[in-house]
């Protein structure tokens, strides 16, 4: 389905960056995110430093996003690897980050 309001652009250098909130209710729109970054060529990266809130919905997202082997998360706060190891996803966070 294509909606024709929604320009279909790789993120510029194959980087994410979300900003706000990241809960079920931006899940849908998330996901189309990561979907478009996927398409980049090469590594790719998920910076989470302007990330406020994050809730199971969108950890499961980058979880799944994380099994290519091509997706490095960068710019995570203390805050949200708790939130990763609270929901026992820690494992797929890279070592530790300072943001």
């Amino acid at each position: 389905m294509t909606n024709e309001n929604h320009e279909d652009v790789i993120p510029e250098q194959n980087i994410l960056k979300p900003v706000g909130d990241l809960t079920i209710f931006e899940a849908a729109k998330f996901h189309e995110e990561l979907v478009l970054l996927n398409r980049g060529e090469g590594s790719l990266e998920l910076d989470l430093s302007e990330v406020e809130l994050l809730d199971s919905s969108c950890v499961q997202l980058i979880v799944a996003a994380t099994r290519s082997g091509r997706l490095r998360l960068t710019g995570y706060s203390q805050e949200l690897r708790n939130k990763f190891e609270q929901i026992g996803f820690a494992q797929f966070l890279p070592g530790q980050q300072t943001a």
